[in-house]
């Protein structure tokens, strides 16, 4: 961003340099608000199934945390770098997939889709409650939101990041009975994890 943005909010460049330094002293790390990853590190266990929109670092790291990830990435040459890492590595208990978006990258997500964008699909090709915990972090991900919530057992967690980026939380979709159970800032983005009812 520009350097006029940074100087017109001096809290946010502030928050922003902190994180940045948080950022270089964990690079293992997902690029995720500190207490979210507090919160997995507590929460998460190798009985998990788990499911990630959008890779990275992350994948990784999840993969570690969880006993079977399946991770969607639309970008090829990220992909290539992540898949790279995750053989390198040695990480065998991940589904990694590509899947191109149905749209142009720039163009916003539509509020609902004639025909549910393929990257969007991977979730409904899984079984109900069958996954313990999901990441939002791609492309369409209030589409995304609605397919997941079936898709996550009874006590099960659902992550959304930058949920900044929605004018409140509640435009997310996720349902009111859906307990938030951490909901972290470091001061330039937001994460909140939502937990399944019981």
């Amino acid at each position: 961003m520009a350097i006029g943005f940074w100087l017109r909010r001096p809290r946010m460049a502030l928050a922003r340099l902190r994180y940045y330094f948080w950022e270089r002293a964990n690079p293992e790390k997902p690029w995720l608000c500190p207490g979210t990853i507090a919160f997995c590190e507590r929460h998460l266990d190798q009985s998990m199934r788990a499911l990630e929109f959008g890779s990275g670092r992350s994948t990784r790291w999840f993969a570690n945390k969880v006993g079977h990830l399946t991770s969607i990435e639309h970008d090829a040459a990220w992909y290539e770098v992540v898949k790279t890492q995750l053989v390198d590595d040695r990480v065998e208990n991940v589904d990694y997939r590509l899947i191109r978006l149905n749209h142009p990258e720039p163009e916003l997500e539509h509020a609902r889709y004639v025909r549910t964008p393929d990257y969007v699909a991977i979730a409904d090709q899984l079984p109900d409650a069958s996954l313990k915990f999901v990441v939002v972090d791609g492309h369409y991900r209030t589409t995304c939101v609605r397919h997941v919530l079936a898709k996550i057992s009874p006590g099960g967690y659902l992550l959304v990041d930058d949920v900044n980026m929605w004018p409140s939380p509640e435009e997310v979709g996720v349902p009111e009975k859906w307990r938030v159970v951490d909901d972290s800032s470091n001061g330039v983005k937001r994460c909140i994890i939502w937990q399944s009812p019981s």
